[in-house]
């Protein structure tokens, strides 16, 4: 069964009182579950919270794409030297 992909955002405030959403990684959602891979780490808020949230992924054009499905990348659990 192929994953189901979002984009992983994590929110900042703008000077006008809005949010501005920063892409920090990537989520896929298949049958164990969730994974995300993070290519940035999110900044916390004035509170000290992490807060990333997953959206459908946009094109190039900016609008809201139907979620995709896409494999993930095998990652390797091992540790190197371990």
């Amino acid at each position: 069964m192929a994953n189901t992909r979002f984009d992983a955002c994590s929110p900042r405030p703008k000077k006008d009182g809005g949010t501005f959403w920063v892409k920090v990684g990537t989520a896929w959602v298949g049958e164990r579950g969730t994974q995300i891979v993070l290519d940035a780490l999110p900044i916390p808020d004035a509170e000290g919270r992490v807060v990333i949230n997953l959206f459908e992924p946009r094109d190039n054009s900016g609008q809201r794409q139907q979620t995709q499905t896409r494999q993930p990348a095998e990652l390797d659990d091992e540790i190197p030297g371990f």
